[in-house]
């Protein structure tokens, strides 16, 4: 398998990264898993943290999930 296949199915993955990711690699994420709800999906939700702690989006406080 090319590294580029192996780099795609890891993105698809749901399973959270053993770091924190890059804003460039949590926006990346953010994107694969558009239709993931984030309290299924580990991956999404540690990607909207990574990105609410950098500043790059400012989560709704009038919305209630």
């Amino acid at each position: 398998m090319d590294e580029a296949m192996r780099e795609l199915l890891e993105l698809n993955a749901h399973n959270a990264l053993p770091a924190t990711p890059t804003v460039d690699l949590a926006h990346q994420i953010m994107r694969v898993h558009r239709e993931c709800a984030t309290d299924y999906c580990r991956r999404k939700a540690q990607a909207l943290r990574a990105l609410i702690a950098e500043g790059r989006i400012i989560p709704d406080s009038s919305r209630t999930h």
